[in-house]
């Protein structure tokens, strides 16, 4: 019988205490993630909580309110920053374990004038906030603890009662190479406690370009050579790491007595077109009995036949308790139908930086880049708006049925924060 010993990289999963110490450690080696190139501040100061709004399938902008408090649990060097420039409006808690990724933080904040952001250097694990934000970030975290339950606990708690926790964990079908490589390396070094991060980096390296077998692992070793020193070691070094599907992402959610909500669309997936958790079906049997079935189950099936196709699991979650009753997809889709929209455009202004200097770009760009969708039918749907009519009324003019994924994809492409073409009226 498989454990989750021998799917994971759970060899340094001793305690919590002893994992927080070990990514303490590490993560006071390497700099995570690696620097920005720009960060973009927004002439519009709603332009994130509008469409963190309509992501969420909340056409009236009102949900996540225009001054919101936010923790980031697990902020690294650069999130904080981010955020905070994306939310002007916000107040906004940002934490992390390790000293050197805060110590860049704050240099990075006080460059580009930050004022919106407290810096706190703690562990998830040692968090007490009960009921006090309205707005938790925390991706690609949890997921490297003993018992990920235990600080998705403290995340849970920390959630007003009608507050969105957005969380990434790994998909278990993007990690089964990085995991076998973690375990392999975590066994080579077992006996070698002298041997520092440096040294097994030097190993890794030498192993992208001179493996001992030509397989699967070496293929995808060859695709990752040209990588920082910092996603190197994160991908490949990582003390702790489970990884999750679908399923076992509920399951996990349950302990804390949280529930998925709806997928948000992570900025890496943009860049591989991996932007819907629906599959279409040509086979008409399997259409029929895949679009009958609730959101959970549909996502469990693209997860297991999509494999490592499948999107990340970014998805935001609320409590069980919530007073917003839970939105599936298809309510979400038939509400977008139901709304009048305007185009929306507003300016971002670069910091752009080099060796962590950043000086001000004066120069305004128009956002969202490109300016008209790049998906076909979106982009009909797009150049249509502005007359008054819905969603539903354009696409009857324009003799498009309203089939849910062909729904979903474009209210995805058109109102969503990594696509912020239109706006509710």
């Amino acid at each position: 019988m498989i454990s989750n010993r021998d799917m994971f990289n759970l060899m340094g999963a001793l305690s919590q205490t002893t994992v927080d110490e070990a990514n303490r450690e590490f993560y006071g080696k390497i700099t995570y993630p690696w620097p920005q190139m720009t960060y973009p501040t927004y002439a519009d100061p709603n332009c994130g909580t509008v469409f963190l709004n309509q992501e969420l399938g909340d056409w009236t902008h009102t949900h996540i309110p225009l001054r919101p408090r936010i923790w980031i649990a697990g902020c690294g060097s650069n999130q904080a920053t981010l955020t905070a420039l994306k939310f002007p409006r916000a107040e906004i808690l940002a934490t992390d374990i390790s000293t050197p990724s805060l110590e860049v933080c704050q240099r990075n904040l006080d460059q580009l004038g930050v004022k919106n952001v407290k810096l706190v250097e703690q562990s998830i694990n040692d968090a007490d906030y009960t009921e006090e934000f309205d707005y938790v970030i925390c991706t690609g975290v949890i997921h490297h603890n003993a018992d990920p339950s235990y600080p998705l606990a403290k995340l849970a708690a920390a959630l007003k009662p009608d507050g969105i926790l957005e969380l990434m964990v790994y998909n278990y079908y993007h990690r089964i190479l990085t995991t076998a490589f973690q375990k392999a390396m975590r066994y080579l070094f077992k006996d070698d406690p002298s041997a520092g991060l440096d040294d097994q980096l030097a190993v890794t390296k030498d192993l992208m370009n001179r493996f001992p077998a030509e397989n699967t692992m070496s293929f995808y070793l060859q695709t990752q050579k040209e990588q920082p020193r910092e996603y190197l070691a994160d991908s490949f070094l990582q003390p702790v790491e489970h990884s999750y599907t679908i399923e076992s992402l509920i399951a996990l959610l349950d302990t804390a007595d949280l529930q998925l909500c709806l997928p948000s669309v992570y900025v890496f997936d943009k860049s591989d077109g991996k932007v819907s958790w629906n599959l279409e079906f040509e086979n008409e049997t399997a259409a029929r009995h895949y679009e009958a079935l609730p959101d959970y189950d549909r996502w469990q099936i693209s997860n297991l036949l999509m494999v490592e196709k499948s999107p990340s699991l970014l998805f935001y979650v609320q409590r069980n308790d919530s007073g917003r009753k839970r939105k599936s997809e298809k309510e979400v889709c038939e509400e977008f139908l139901d709304t009048v929209f305007e185009r929306y455009s507003t300016t971002v202004t670069n910091y752009v930086g080099a060796n962590g200097n950043y000086q001000l770009s004066p120069t305004p760009i128009p956002h969202p880049s490109p300016r008209i969708p790049v998906d076909q039918t979106a982009r009909r749907v797009y150049k249509e708006v502005g007359s008054g009519k819905t969603i539903r009324e354009i696409l009857r003019a324009l003799e498009i049925q309203p089939a849910f994924n062909l729904v979903n994809n474009i209210r995805t492409q058109l109102t969503t924060l990594l696509f912020p073409y239109l706006k509710a009226v």
